[in-house]
């Protein structure tokens, strides 16, 4: 029979390994998203006016080669509004005979959005912007960092 330590000792490592699982899985991916099956290329970076509001959207777009797959180019890009809406984000970039697209909506002020599709190596990314309630839409063409 084991005694009410050993079974104390158990609990206690099972909550411990346990927290440890869950934090690691609920962690926030690095800022370096380069790892070993990517290369990072570099980054673009701009702005989107959105109709004639004042105020404009800013993107940064970080991009990185896949190791594992030779024509494949992987996109990290940031959306920022300084202002205050409700608006969306859209980035579709050709991959093969198809295309990756990916989408993320945002409300109320000094909000971001970040958009991580994948295509071809030498593929151009277009960025659209959508705001509402005032249906006005701005987009650009994203060239790849070479």
């Amino acid at each position: 029979m084991q005694g009410k330590g050993s079974v104390k000792l158990k609990r206690r490592t099972a909550v411990v390994l346990g927290t440890a699982v869950l934090a690691g899985t609920l962690a926030a991916p690095s800022a370096t998203a380069d790892g070993p099956a990517e290369i990072y290329l570099g980054q673009r970076s701009g702005t989107i006016r959105v109709g004639g509001l004042p105020t404009p959207y800013k993107w940064v777009d970080k991009q990185y080669r896949s190791t594992s797959l030779s024509n494949l180019r992987k996109h990290s890009i940031r959306i920022t509004f300084g202002g205050c809406a409700q608006w969306r984000a859209r980035a579709a970039v050709r991959w093969g005979r198809t295309y990756d697209t990916y989408e993320s909506s945002a409300r109320g002020c000094r909000k971001s959005v970040l958009l991580t599709p994948q295509g071809d190596l030498g593929a151009n990314l277009t960025l659209t912007i959508h705001q509402d309630p005032a249906d006005v839409s701005g987009s650009v063409v994203i060239r790849p960092v070479h």
